[in-house]
């Protein structure tokens, strides 16, 4: 985008839309499915069906989060990124719905992840009381350190 041009406005809110987090949704239309077949045992089940769900959703269809939530969201996602599409991928249960519910969740859960701000880490000096405690500490010990060596006598 250009600088000074005004970005395109965010769609409409629809009733189905999945809500993502306090303002974040994205519409159904716009999660992209494949599925193909488990690892692991269950026997014919998983040579015979499609279980294993990839959810493949692009963070532009994500809509409600501000810049620096979309920022925290997309380094949060920056290892399942590919091909400018974040992937969410289940294939633990042995039905497809429950994968896709899976995959949904975690999409979910990283947002909610992004939207919550962190807090700013200011370092803070030890008081001098507690120095004080620490040093009597080490004196203490270094004294029965002292104690317990042998004295030729």
């Amino acid at each position: 985008m250009e600088p000074g041009s005004v970005p395109p406005p965010e769609p409409v809110r629809s009733p189905n839309a999945i809500a993502l987090g306090r303002r974040a949704w994205i519409h159904p239309d716009d999660l992209q499915w494949q599925f193909t077949t488990s690892r692991g045992p269950g026997g014919q089940n998983v040579n015979k069906v499609a279980t294993r769900a990839v959810l493949n959703v692009q963070p532009s269809r994500v809509y409600g989060l501000n810049d620096a939530a979309r920022t925290r969201w997309l380094d949060l996602m920056q290892h399942r990124m590919a091909g400018g599409a974040i992937a969410f991928t289940c294939g633990e249960h042995r039905s497809q719905l429950q994968n896709r519910e899976s995959c949904v969740a975690q999409l979910v859960a990283s947002v909610r992840q992004a939207e919550v701000v962190p807090k700013i880490r200011r370092p803070t000096k030890a008081t001098r009381g507690s120095r004080e405690r620490r040093l009597e500490g080490k004196k203490r010990d270094s004294g029965i350190k002292r104690d317990r060596g042998w004295r030729g006598e």
